[in-house]
This record gives structure tokens, sequence and C-alpha cells, in this order.
């Protein structure tokens, strides 16, 4: 009897608590699915972020990289071309110099060369006066000298003139005089000698100085002299 009195006591669920409790977990279920949805959605959008953190570090890394490789690049050629330039203007220098060098000693020689009592460039001092005479084609021509070229230069005007003369029938089958005179009171103030010849107004002047002349070759062949002087650099 007190068994029956039991199950009669029993308690059993209506269908009104079994339809909520069913509502109560499709809500927990859908809560939770929400949740979880929300969770995978985050955890995606901060890979998402994430990467495209790294990307942008990645490429910023990268910019300063090669921001800096250019800028050491570009120091590096500068360096190397301040440096190949310092060295050929080095070389151009000692070359100047050797040049120049070769030329003093080439004016030392033609110091001793032009001495009056040289022979040779007594010789000279007559073929000089002559190509002055055909370039200028004047009636009259005035030399400028040294001082110590000019006793030795008045002994030979007449000598000059007659083969100028010659020299000009020969070439032009016509007849050229020219009459000589030397200018005493203005010499030419160097050691190297020559002469300068003038017309009579002095406005057209041919200068056959010794000096004037080697420093006129200098320059027109300056490359062949290179060539000659550094031909195994």
């Amino acid at each position: 009897m007190k068994e029956a009195s039991d199950q009669k006591t029993q308690y059993t669920p209506g269908i009104g608590e079994l339809e909520n409790s069913k509502i109560i977990r499709s809500i927990w279920k859908n809560t939770f699915d929400k949740i979880l949805e929300i969770k995978i959605g985050n955890k995606r959008e901060l890979k998402g972020m994430k990467e495209k953190i790294m990307i942008e570090e990645r490429r910023k890394i990268d910019q300063n990289y090669d921001k800096k490789y250019n800028d050491e690049y570009t120091k590096k050629k500068i360096e190397v071309s301040t440096a190949k330039n310092k060295a050929n203007l080095e070389k151009m220098n000692i070359k100047n110099e050797l040049v120049q060098r070769a030329v003093d000693e080439t004016l030392e020689k033609l110091k001793a060369f032009a001495k009056i009592e040289n022979n040779s460039y007594k010789k000279l001092l007559k073929e000089l006066i002559l190509e002055c005479m055909v370039k200028l084609l004047e009636t009259e021509c005035y030399i400028k000298a040294r001082q110590e070229d000019m006793n030795y230069i008045q002994s030979i005007l007449q000598e000059c003139e007659s083969e100028f003369a010659t020299l000009m029938k020969q070439e032009t089958k016509r007849e050229y005089e020219c009459k000589l005179y030397v200018i005493e009171d203005d010499y030419i103030e160097d050691e190297y000698g020559g002469v300068i010849l003038m017309n009579k107004d002095k406005k057209i002047i041919i200068n056959n100085g010794l000096k004037d002349r080697l420093m006129l070759t200098k320059e027109h062949h300056l490359p062949t002299i290179k060539k000659m002087l550094f031909s195994k650099e």
C-alpha cells in the first residue's frame, strides 16, 4: 500500500513545461552557436589583422632595407667616382709636371744654343728674318731683337734683303724689294733669342722669338708630346 502511495505522489511534468524546456534548450543552443560563431569570426578577423600587420611591417622593413641599400650603394658609387677623379687629377697633374719639366729642360738647352758666338744660332737668325719678311711682304720692315744680337743683325741686313728679293723672284716670277731697319731703343728682354719683325706703322707684327715659338709648338703638339712621354703608362 505504501509503494502504491509513493507511485501516486511521483511528479510527472506537463506538456507546457516540456515545451518551455525545449525553448530554453533551443535558446541556449542558439546562444552557444552565436557565441561560437562570434569567437570563430573574431579569430578569423584577428588572424586577418595579424596578417595585414605582418605584411605592412614586412613592407616597411623591405622599404627601409631598400633605402639603406640604395643609400649605401649611392655612397659607394660617389666614393669610387671621387677616388677615380682624384686619381685622374693626380695623374694629370703628374703628366703636366713632367711636360713642364721637359719644356724647362728644352728652354735651358735653347738658352745655351742662343749665343751670338754660336754659328748655328747666327744662321737661324737670318732664316727667321727671311721667314718674317715673306710673311709680311712689305717694302719696309723693322726688326726687334736682343741687344747682344743687334750688331750681328745689322751686319746681315743687306744680305737678307738680297736673299729675299732672289727668293721671291724664284717663287713668284715677280720683283719684290724690302728694306730692313733695326729698332735700337727697344729690345727683346729674354735669354732665348730670335727676332720680331713688324711693318712700317708697327700694326702688323710677326713674332719669331725662339721661346714664343717653343711655347706655340708645345701647345700645338701637346697630344703628340704626351704620347711620346707616356706611351707606356
